[in-house]
């Protein structure tokens, strides 16, 4: 039978560096963490990658970003994390509220239009 695989590696088993992949959705329990992957193509390492709330890319606004680096990034309870190697960013969000839920937007910064993806995010009571 298949070997099972552990919950934490699963996302290495998606495309990497190909296209910008999301979940549709994400949820989380209140009080909670929420953890959210997000890839983006090769050759957007040293972009500036965002985490943007509001229900169209045109009006989010913006609640955390990488400013082109690696390092993790914190505003509040929401932080990101960029990895080159693996192209995909880590968003993060601390003691999960019925506030955070609704449309999210992952995004690169680039010239033109910016790549962007739309993630709900539902919160369960605790």
């Amino acid at each position: 039978r298949m070997m099972g695989i552990s919950p934490g590696w699963g996302w290495l088993l998606l495309p990497v560096c190909q296209a910008l992949v999301v979940p549709r959705e994400v949820s989380g329990r209140v009080g909670e963490t929420l953890y959210l992957h997000c890839w983006y193509p090769r050759g957007y390492e040293g972009y500036n990658k965002y985490w943007c709330r509001g229900d169209s890319r045109d009006s989010c606004h913006k609640v955390v970003e990488t400013v082109g680096r690696e390092a993790p990034q914190q505003h509040g309870r929401v932080s990101i994390k960029d990895s080159h190697i693996f192209c995909v960013v880590l968003l993060t969000v601390k003691n999960l509220s019925e506030v955070d839920a609704g449309s999210y937007w992952c995004g690169v910064e680039k010239m033109g239009r910016d790549l962007m993806e739309l993630v709900t995010v539902r919160v369960v009571p605790g």
